[in-house]
């Protein structure tokens, strides 16, 4: 999907070229951050023309913006595919996607941190159209976060005396909070007590009425 104003190419070697701006361009903001990725960097990692570049995006402020489209959507459909399909367990589902994030920025030594949350601190008090981008993913990370929850209640395997959209919105800024403490500490020790109080909060969420053993963490 395009973002508003922005023509698709209309041959295969341009969705191609199109690709790879966007994929170096993805690479390097997260590494280095939005302000400091500069077009002659993403000219250079994707081995594409400065003149090139005009006629598949006005502006870097167009590319960063069609990037988080297509994050975001490209985030959506890997989450509900992969992390919280609609078979199986909510709350083991949630206990490996955490455990996943935590393995990820300790492999990468806590520098990259989360890209919208890099994002977000960088942008939203000087790119107004960047701004709702980036909140629009957070706002679509709740929602399946709440989704899985929902199914949770449905299932009978969570109780249903919380509000779900509350319970994702408290997950979403635990995580994202940990991941900006622990590149700001380049210091994974964090990810393992905070996961733990995690999984105790998603194992208060139980309903009641199971076993011990009924959609535990474990």
């Amino acid at each position: 999907m395009n973002a508003p104003g922005l023509t698709a190419p209309a041959t295969k070697k341009g969705e191609e070229t199109r690709e790879r701006i966007l994929a170096a361009a993805t690479d390097l903001i997260h590494a280095r951050g939005f302000k400091e990725t500069g077009l002659s960097d993403i000219l250079a990692a994707s081995g594409v023309p400065k003149g090139s570049f005009y006629h598949y995006f006005p502006s870097k402020e167009d590319l960063g913006r069609e990037l988080l489209v297509r994050y975001r959507h490209e985030a959506r459909a890997f989450l509900e595919r992969e992390a919280f399909p609609p078979t199986g367990e909510v709350v083991p589902q949630f206990v490996r996607f955490f455990e996943e994030s935590a393995r990820q920025q300790t492999e990468g030594g806590c520098k990259a941190g989360c890209l919208l949350g890099n994002l977000a601190a960088e942008v939203a008090n000087i790119h107004e159209d960047l701004r709702r981008e980036v909140a629009q993913c957070f706002v679509e990370l709740r929602e399946v976060f709440a989704d899985a929850l929902e199914r949770g209640q449905r299932n009978g395997e969570l109780a249903g005396d919380f509000a779900p959209a509350a319970a994702a919105e408290f997950l979403v800024s635990v995580m994202e909070g940990l991941i900006l403490l622990a590149k700001a500490r380049r210091e994974p020790s964090g990810f393992a007590g905070v996961n733990a109080s995690l999984v105790r909060y998603l194992a208060s969420l139980r309903n009641p009425a199971l076993p011990l053993s009924g959609g535990s963490a474990s």
